[in-house]
């Protein structure tokens, strides 16, 4: 089977790899579409990552962790799933995702209906993590939220946010046609992020800092009233300001991976409607251009590029 191999930073290929078996407890997934972790995808290409040990370069599928597939094999031992059953997947238990064929233990996969285009929950991963940083906060019922950086991450918060009850969200990010996208998904108001000096005064009850810029993380301490989630990554030291932590006595949050549970929770909001993932899709492409694709993030042209192993 084909996989995508990544050697070093800047240097991967497509290679052959054996397609492996499921063990007990285990499914075997065809993969139909995977999606791109714009933050992940980059920096692993780009070497990033400094701070961490736990890059995984010639490891045949890596980075993938989003992806949906259908089940064609089942190990022992295995209830609840069948041949045919289509399945959406994480990082967790198994194997990377950029490969025709993956394992993984039938408690850390959520089943989709049939009738909806896998496309559309190939990338419930990210809402899923998002999902988890979102309920840090127990009620939004009827509170605002300021949420910075409409990415792909950021416009999963907006959609989350408006699920769990907030009564107005601003979506605040530099890019007009992200703004844009901001609103159709839901956002009450949009905020150019070179100009938030007047909701920083006014304030919000909550702020999810979804851009991974460190000045966003300061604008989003000096907007909060009650919380702040972080949840866009950067690596190296963070500064914030110090006042409106006190002033306000904030509690600031984060949040790193995602469970099963917030897999399937985005998983049943996708299959109602009460959230959008098809907007969010800018190109599709199959394992051959993933580097094109990769380029493309790096020079802020996709919010999220979903894959097929072949053309």
């Amino acid at each position: 089977m084909r996989a995508i191999l990544i050697e070093k930073p800047g240097s991967c290929r497509l290679v052959d790899v054996p397609q492996p078996k499921p063990a007990a407890g285990e499914l075997l997934v065809q993969i139909k579409v995977t999606a791109l972790c714009n933050q992940h995808d980059l920096k692993v290409n780009r070497g990033g990552y400094r701070d961490n040990v736990y890059l995984e370069y010639g490891v045949p599928g890596f980075p993938g962790h989003e992806g949906a597939g259908e089940v064609v094999g089942l190990g022992a031992g295995v209830t609840g799933f069948a041949l045919g059953d289509h399945v959406v997947m994480s990082g967790l238990g198994g194997p990377p995702l950029y490969a025709e064929f993956v394992t993984r233990r039938a408690d850390q996969v959520a089943k989709v209906a049939k009738d909806l285009p896998l496309e559309q929950v190939a990338m419930a991963e990210l809402f899923g993590c998002v999902h988890r940083a979102v309920r840090k906060v127990a009620d939004y019922t009827s509170r605002s939220v300021a949420v910075f950086g409409c990415g792909a991450a950021g416009l999963a918060a907006i959609q989350l946010a408006k699920a769990s009850g907030a009564g107005q969200v601003v979506g605040i990010d530099i890019s007009p046609e992200r703004r844009r996208l901001a609103r159709e998904l839901g956002a009450d108001r949009v905020i150019d992020a070179t100009e938030t000096a007047s909701l920083e005064v006014a304030g919000v009850d909550i702020a999810i800092e979804c851009s991974g810029h460190k000045a966003a993380y300061a604008a989003a301490c000096r907007t909060a009233r009650s919380d702040v989630i972080i949840f866009g990554y950067s690596e190296g030291v963070m500064e914030v300001p110090l006042w409106p932590l006190f002033d306000h006595e904030l509690t600031i949050h984060n949040s790193k991976w995602l469970t099963n549970d917030d897999l399937t929770a985005v998983v049943r909001l996708i299959e109602t409607g009460r959230i959008r993932t098809a907007p969010l899709i800018s190109r599709r492409l199959d394992f051959s251009g993933y580097a094109h694709a990769v380029a493309a993030v790096g020079r802020g042209e996709i919010i999220k590029a979903v894959m097929v192993p072949t053309a």
